[in-house]
């Protein structure tokens, strides 16, 4: 079975899709949603990064969180 990252943070998720990890999915438990990336060397990298001021484009972090919000709330 595949390694999954999870977060229920969008602005995590955000800053994770456009450094280019790889979102496998979503969890929804009634509640909370949960957004699943694939768990590899990049998407760890990139967690320490987000949690270490990383710099990302803004444009591109804005689509970005856009993006997972149209897909968590399937617009």
């Amino acid at each position: 079975m595949e390694n999954i990252y999870d977060t229920q943070s969008l602005y995590e998720g955000a800053f994770l899709l456009s450094k280019g990890c790889s979102l496998t999915g979503k969890k929804n438990d009634g509640e909370k949603v949960t957004l699943l990336f694939k768990d590899d060397p990049k998407t760890k990298n990139e967690v320490l990064n987000f949690y270490n001021n990383g710099t990302i484009e803004a444009k591109k972090l804005f689509d970005c969180y856009r993006t997972l919000k149209d897909f968590v709330f399937k617009r």
